[in-house]
């Protein structure tokens, strides 16, 4: 039988120098909830870990079991800056390093969830940070409003949503890089024949204004739309102003989590001429930079969730 959690400890799973597990620590310090911190980043070099017949050590003692897991991230990515000297002079041997601390960290994370601790998000939840095409399917297949979509290595296919919508952005399907216009150049056969290499996300472009809005449980914490100069909200973002969601907009975006699997969510949508229509949400969202911009405190509410004291 799994042990009793501990009902007064969160784990943080994250980089040490994360700004977002830095703020969800100090939060939860000032609810009087004991923080445990596990550094991904410095693991396996600078953390200590170990995986034995039925225990989990840290730094050689044992961990006892959280009452709730916080997983900011991995840092297991291959190409993420973390990696950047290993990744130019040995690039093999750093993908089975990374895959190897993969199946480290998850596995560690499932046998704290079958202990009985709540991760927040679990591994299939964050697993949609390189999903998006089935997130979106999911989201449209709970009756949704997401743009018009197509992923796909075929010119043809590409040319059809076009013809079908007018103006069209593209994406990778594993996040990371800004989403781009689909000009006229991008359409000639010769761009196009770049597919072969990897299928890519195209999108109807929405008129409208970008909002996003952090979900916490069942309520959203923090709103606010976001005036940015260029097409990707992320670059070159001018204001943000908090606001207030319509009772539809919210019953929106907290079905969008739901459906996600996400108790915690940043959810990315645009307030067009006829309605919401979201975008994604992300499993483990930053939010360090929007709380200094417009003064939200979803830290805190974030503290709230994973202490299990979340408001509705």
């Amino acid at each position: 039988m799994p042990e009793s959690v501990h009902e007064n400890r969160v784990l943080i799973v994250g980089g040490a120098e994360s700004p977002e597990a830095n703020l969800a620590a100090a939060a939860l310090h000032g609810l009087g909830v004991e923080v445990t911190r596990c550094d991904t980043v410095g693991f396996p070099h600078d953390c200590a870990l170990t995986l034995r017949q039925g225990a989990i050590q840290m730094g050689g003692k044992p961990m006892r079991t959280p009452r709730t897991v916080y997983v900011r991230g991995l840092a297991c990515h291959p190409l993420t800056p973390l990696f950047e000297e290993d990744l130019a002079s040995r690039p093999r041997g750093l993908i089975a390093q990374c895959d190897e601390k993969r199946a480290f960290l998850e596995s560690m994370l499932l046998m704290l969830k079958w202990r009985g601790a709540k991760l927040v998000n679990g591994i299939r939840a964050n697993a949609q940070h390189s999903r998006k095409p089935w997130q979106l399917d999911a989201l449209e297949r709970a009756g949704l409003p997401v743009p018009r979509w197509v992923v796909t290595n075929n010119p043809r296919h590409v040319r059809e949503l076009v013809a079908a919508t007018g103006e069209v952005v593209y994406k990778p399907l594993a996040g990371g890089a800004p989403a781009q216009w689909l000009g006229e150049d991008d359409l000639t056969d010769e761009r196009l024949e770049s597919l072969r290499l990897a299928p890519v996300l195209f999108q109807a472009y929405v008129e409208g204004t970008p909002l996003r809005a952090y979900v916490t449980g069942n309520r959203v914490a923090a709103s606010a739309e976001i005036h940015a100069s260029g097409l990707d909200s992320r670059q070159d973002t001018r204001d943000i102003v908090p606001v207030q969601l319509s009772a539809s907009e919210r019953n929106t975006i907290l079905a969008a989590t739901k459906t996600c699997g996400m108790s915690f969510s940043a959810v990315d949508c645009v307030r067009s001429p006829h309605g919401l229509v979201l975008l994604e949400c992300n499993p483990s969202p930053m939010f360090a930079a929007f709380e200094e911009l417009c003064g939200a405190d979803v830290s805190g509410a974030l503290a709230q969730l994973l202490a299990g004291r979340s408001k509705s």
